[in-house]
């Protein structure tokens, strides 16, 4: 049964979501990362290393605007994390909203929903950390892929429906979303509440891939959904993506009813896939994904938004630039084109990555910050309307014997899935999509003839 809130929360969504994109306060924010929380998370984040009220000065005066009535410049802390203690919780998010009044740059929050929990040491049990198989076995450690492209090691994938994982959400949400609200009371009572972005309520939600075996796990939520070894879910990633975004739901609705503004959660879902990029759609929150420039990802976001009504939505992380390009020097799609894809088609919030990110040298630090990418900014703030950049369709990136390979999984696989199950050739899928993001086109090759070998092409 709904709550009276969510009620509430749902007819405003809706008018929201059917608003015209022009008319609602639409934020050009750039994320920044506080040095607190545990050692991994100093370890994994480029801490910043003069104090935030300078940060933010600084980052004004390189744009040299803020904003019109309803476009402003704004700035995201993040991650906040279960590693960051309450105090630390308490104080990253005072320091923000005394930095936004002072400077006039809005300001947000990013949570880390579930990667970074290793101070809850009594969710560490086999009821709440993902399972490799339906047997039980444990996942030894979560796989991320950060920038350098290295796979680093995390503590085990939380199982996103246990009871005791549910519980601390809505402790830490209560923690955040009460603060938040202390802090939305001062802008309010200076006549700036406009200053106030949101807050981002995950850092690209997902079940998880375990460290070793490189498996999508899940099968300790799956099993608490009712499916078993023996009764297994008839399409295991809708599975999935129904256990995430119940998930996000949770935070964004517990986020809402601790004092956030309805309107002012965003979710934060990877780009990977229509099923994953469903999950980004809940009842307290905007819909976010990130939005870097891969190929097909605009065509592939703009369909799951028409799915949905074409609500306003969020880049939550992304920036003009492919991370496989960066590993080579690249030099991205340009920011204007990049920020024009985005806004023009429904953005009211896009999340840069790159500003003061590691040294100079950096590809995403160079874009972010380069003269060109300051005209955009300013050419945005001042109510100018921006040019779009095209992003390359998916295929025409690929060697021509592995386009046509995949052209023919493409138009066969639909037909064989009618009369046979999913389960035996998703791991095929899966190394796929993971050879292919990771440009190990020969790899890429074998998985297509093996998959096509399987449907029988």
């Amino acid at each position: 049964m709904l709550t009276r809130l969510a009620l509430v929360g749902l007819v405003i969504l809706a008018f929201v979501r059917g608003a015209c994109g022009e008319d609602l306060p639409r934020y050009l924010a750039f994320q920044f990362y506080p040095a607190s929380g545990s050692t991994r998370m100093r370890q994994l984040f480029y801490s910043q290393p003069k104090d935030l009220h300078t940060i933010i000065s600084e980052l004004k005066d390189s744009i040299g605007v803020t904003g019109t009535d309803n476009r402003h410049l704004g700035f995201i802390l993040g991650p906040l994390a279960f590693d960051n203690t309450d105090e630390e919780i308490r104080e990253l998010i005072a320091s923000g909203f005394d930095t936004a009044l002072k400077t006039g740059v809005a300001v947000g929050f990013h949570i880390d929903d579930s990667m970074f929990w290793g101070r809850l040491t009594q969710l560490n049990t086999s009821e709440n950390i993902e399972w490799l198989d339906w047997s039980g076995a444990p996942s030894g450690g979560r796989v991320i892929k950060w920038d350098p492209p290295n796979r680093e090691k995390l503590a085990p994938p939380l199982c996103l429906n246990s009871r005791a994982v549910q519980n601390a959400v809505r402790v830490r949400a209560t923690l955040i979303g009460n603060e938040i609200a202390k802090g939305v009371a001062q802008l309010r009572q200076a006549g700036k509440e406009a200053l106030f972005v949101g807050v981002i309520a995950g850092w690209e939600t997902q079940v998880g891939r375990d460290f070793d075996t490189g498996k999508t796990v899940g099968y300790c939520a799956l099993t608490n959904a009712g499916y078993s070894e023996k009764n297994p879910p008839a399409d295991i990633n809708a599975a999935r993506s129904q256990i995430v975004r119940a998930f996000v739901d949770l935070w964004a609705q517990a986020l809402t009813e601790a004092g956030v503004p309805l309107g002012k959660v965003y979710s934060h879902l990877p780009l990977d896939s229509e099923a994953t990029a469903s999950s980004a759609f809940c009842s307290f929150c905007v819909p976010g994904v990130s939005t870097y420039p891969f190929p097909g990802f605009l065509d592939m976001w703009r369909k799951e938004l028409a799915k949905h009504g074409d609500p306003p939505w969020a880049s939550s992380e992304g920036a003009a630039m492919d991370p496989r390009e960066a590993r080579h020097g690249g030099r991205g799609i340009g920011m204007e084109g990049y920020l024009g894809s985005l806004f023009n088609h429904g953005a009211v919030l896009v999340n840069v990555f790159g500003w003061g990110l590691g040294d100079e040298s950096n590809p995403f630090r160079k874009l972010a910050e380069g003269p060109d990418s300051l005209a955009a900014y300013r050419k945005f703030l001042d109510g100018e309307k921006l040019g779009e950049a095209q992003v390359p369709d998916l295929l025409s990136t690929l060697p021509a014997n592995l386009r046509v390979k995949i052209e023919k999984i493409q138009a066969a696989l639909p037909g064989w899935l009618q009369h046979h199950e999913p389960a035996p050739i998703q791991n095929d899928v899966d190394s796929l999509g993971q050879a292919l993001e990771d440009e190990r086109f020969s790899d890429a090759e074998k998985v297509t003839d093996a998959i096509l070998k399987r449907i029988g092409q």
